[in-house]
């Protein structure tokens, strides 16, 4: 707290006690001469009365002799004056140079009421005098007047006497006074300084202090008041942190996306779910809409749940930083205040169904593929089933040619179910893998026992090459197995010359299992869909050898379940290597 205040009540309180002693000073002094000029005025007036009983009051008669004796007597100026205002005597002046004194005001008085008196200031004495002038009277008829006058330099020494004592005792009193002001007002200053800090801590927050004020009367009752407020504040406080530290561990454990705008349309708070839907980095806190999410369907949602008060949802696509579909609601918050809802914000909530959608069209591509995949050995076995059926029975030479088709598209269909089981129960769980410990070089013989002849038939070489201590593998043996059939069964479908290599390797550390062929390759862009059901590359050629895009789907999923990765490398025309890293 500022000086300048306890100055101002100091200079105040201190001019209002100058004044009030000043004043009481003039009060008691006025009184003081009042008094002393009435008891001055009642003497002389007595002196005059009784002067007057034995004057005779003739006229021409000459009494400044008569009056230079009662001035002897009576320490005052004397003057007799007749009932004409002439002056018969006075004891400081010869009374035949002076001029009539009807006029005067003491003596028109003392004519009017029988006493009179005034107060004149003497240029020739240089002090003020008192007049009292009494009307005499004999047997009820007035004869003349008789005035006495003194000076009042004796009573006014008196008065500034007294006013110097007064003038002393009240600059003693106004002194003590200010002392006293003063250690009251600066001890006003240290309680209100008190005051100042505690409330400046509690703005800082530090709502667990306590005001304690000894021996300062009302405030006490301010510091108590205070503290209750302090406890209160914290109390609130504390509740409210509780209820924020809810409402974030809430909206961090939302699977969706949650924004929150308040009023003006600025960010004021976002999950980190929302973030990693834009990618958005760095603080967003108090920024527009636009400028942290730049993507005009969303903010045309939340411009409309602010401008009609109501809910707005949508779908929208995003393109960058990564190509999402969701599924936005956009809800105002219309909190009741006075009775009436007011807007005091949007929350706008994301759902993405990117993974929905691309489920909803690997299962339309499923059914289609399945369909597809169905139809032709269906249809083949239905062809040739009629023609037996119509007669072809009886032709011996065809008739073994119709049936070998019929067995080799009912072994088609039952390959594309068996390889459909698998996925299903790898999906599902129904395959457990069970890891121990397995040496690669005799999952590699066993592989090369149920395909050496089929490479054999297309006059293609099939090599191992597995280092001697490459050692063992923590895997499910017969899930490995499967894994180097199906790559290597794959290899040679699509290799017609030179020859598929099964071997081990290790690269930056990591050891890999790899299939390498020298056939047709894969182009590029083919490169990201290998592994997808039904998915083929050369689909005419893997329907002619029996195929059924299932298998490097059957080897992506088995491979995960092993908590492996699958990388390929390929090049057109030049051949395809299939990686495998087991550790």
């Amino acid at each position: 707290m500022k000086q300048g205040i306890f100055r101002r009540i100091f200079l105040l309180y201190g001019i209002i006690l100058v004044l009030a002693l000043a004043g009481t000073e003039l009060f008691i002094t006025g009184a003081v001469r009042t008094n002393e000029v009435k008891a001055l005025h009642d003497n002389l007036a007595a002196q005059a009365q009784l002067i007057g009983r034995g004057i005779s009051f003739k006229p021409g008669a000459t009494l400044d002799a008569l009056c230079r004796e009662l001035k002897a007597e009576t320490a005052a100026r004397v003057t007799i004056i007749d009932r004409d205002g002439v002056v018969l005597g006075d004891s400081d002046h010869d009374s035949r140079t002076m001029d009539n004194h009807r006029t005067r005001i003491e003596v028109q008085q003392a004519l009017f009421s029988g006493t009179g008196m005034t107060i004149r200031h003497s240029d020739t004495l240089n002090a003020d005098m008192l007049y009292v002038a009494q009307n005499i009277a004999q047997n009820g008829a007035p004869r003349g007047i008789v005035r006495l006058s003194v000076s009042l330099r004796e009573v006014d020494a008196a008065i500034n006497r007294l006013r110097i004592n007064i003038i002393a005792a009240v600059t003693l009193i106004a002194g003590l006074a200010a002392l006293f002001l003063a250690w009251q007002v600066e001890r006003i200053r240290r309680l209100t300084v008190q005051i100042r800090d505690f409330a400046a801590s509690l703005a800082r927050g530090e709502l667990d202090r306590r005001l304690f004020l000894h021996r300062a009367g009302e405030f006490e009752e301010i510091a108590g008041g205070l503290n209750s407020m302090a406890g209160s504040l914290q109390g609130e406080i504390s509740a409210l942190r509780d209820e924020k530290a809810k409402f974030e561990t809430a909206l961090l454990g939302i699977s969706d996306g949650v924004l929150l705008l308040n009023r003006e349309g600025r960010v004021e708070a976002a999950n980190t779910v929302f973030l990693d839907l834009f990618s958005i980095t760095g603080a967003v806190v108090g920024k527009p809409f636009l400028e942290v999410v730049r993507n005009h369907a969303l903010a045309d949602l939340a411009a409309e749940a602010h401008l009609r008060h109501r809910a707005a949802s949508g779908t929208i696509d995003v393109d960058a930083p990564k190509q999402l579909s969701l599924l936005a609601t956009a809800l105002p918050i219309l909190p009741e205040t006075a009775g009436e809802p007011r807007f005091h914000g949007t929350v706008v909530a994301l759902h993405d169904i990117t993974q929905l959608r691309k489920l909803e069209q690997v299962r339309k591509d499923f059914v289609a593929n399945v369909s597809h995949e169905l139809r032709t050995p269906v249809t083949a076995i239905q062809g040739f089933a009629e023609t037996l059926l119509d007669g072809a029975l009886e032709d011996k030479a065809n008739a073994r040619k119709f049936v070998e088709t019929i067995r080799s598209n009912s072994e088609r269909i039952n390959r594309l179910v068996d390889d459909l089981m698998t996925i299903s129960k790898i999906e599902l769980g129904a395959i457990a893998v069970e890891k121990n410990d397995v040496a690669v070089e005799d999952a590699a013989d066993a592989v090369l026992a149920l395909l050496r002849d089929q490479a054999a038939k297309k006059g293609i070489s099939l090599i191992v090459e597995i280092p001697h201590d490459f050692g063992m593998i923590l895997a499910d043996r017969d899930r490995l197995v499967q894994i180097m059939t199906n790559l290597v069964d794959n290899a040679i479908k699509f290799t017609d010359k030179g020859g598929v290599t099964l071997g081990a390797g290790e690269e930056n550390g990591r050891s890999f299992l790899f299939v390498r062929d020298t056939g047709v390759g894969i182009p590029e862009k083919h490169l990201p869909r290998i592994g997808e059901r039904f998915y083929r590359v050369d689909t005419a050629r893997s329907r002619t050898m029996g195929g059924t895009g299932l298998g490097l789907a059957i080897v992506k999923h088995l491979v995960k379940a092993h908590g492996w990765e699958m990388k390929i490398e390929s090049m057109q025309g030049k051949g395809t290597t299939v990686k495998v890293y087991v550790g």
